[in-house]
């Protein structure tokens, strides 16, 4: 497989995506995969060489559908850019959301954006888990973080690699909430 600069591959490890190839008598394709705990990984977009030398990319650009890739980019120079062109189209937030609920996180973060920011956020459809807490505070569950990860960033509201929020071209820092899991009353002690 090509190798790739490593800005890149550090995007991709970032947001839980890896590379694999697969090789054919016609082409070799190089799919983007969520890590999902499986051996190949839960692919999200592939990109193929075309004869004339130059990259086709596709994406998982509508989500819900199950490993369908619509051509979101064609005429690449390089691997590399057809790969970021898979970033910029590539929705699996719903697939990052349920693999944060399969595994039973109760995290949550807060942050406080423009209170229409606020009210916009908790009237979203999806993903589930945003509450408006009032004077523009806002708490997202782990799934909801997560999903909001999985959105390119061009959408306008995204999540990025360093916990900020980024919602019509400004950005806001999610804070991590810590969980307290002992008894409520740890000087009663137990029953």
């Amino acid at each position: 497989m090509a190798v790739i600069e490593s800005s890149l591959a550090t995007m991709l490890k970032q947001r839980r995506l890896f590379l694999t190839r697969e090789r054919s008598d016609a082409a070799e394709i190089v799919y983007v995969c969520v890590d999902d705990g499986l051996p190949g990984g839960y692919p999200v977009g592939y990109v193929i060489p075309s004869r004339a030398g130059t990259w086709f990319a596709y994406a998982r650009a509508r989500p819900g559908r199950v490993f369908a890739c619509d051509q979101v980019d064609a005429g690449l120079l390089s691997i590399d850019a057809a790969v970021r062109a898979v970033l910029d189209h590539a929705r699996y937030g719903d697939v990052l959301y349920a693999l944060e609920q399969g595994a039973g996180s109760d995290a949550a973060y807060t942050t406080e954006v423009r209170q229409d920011h606020a009210v916009w956020l908790a009237a979203l459809a999806e993903p589930e888990g945003i509450t408006h807490l009032g004077n523009g505070r806002v708490r997202f569950t782990g799934p909801a973080v997560a999903y909001l990860r999985g959105l390119p960033e061009r959408l306008g509201c995204h999540v990025d690699d360093e916990d900020r929020i980024r919602l019509a071209g400004e950005s806001y820092r999610l804070i991590r909430e810590t969980r307290h899991t002992g008894p409520a009353h740890p000087e009663r002690g137990i029953g």
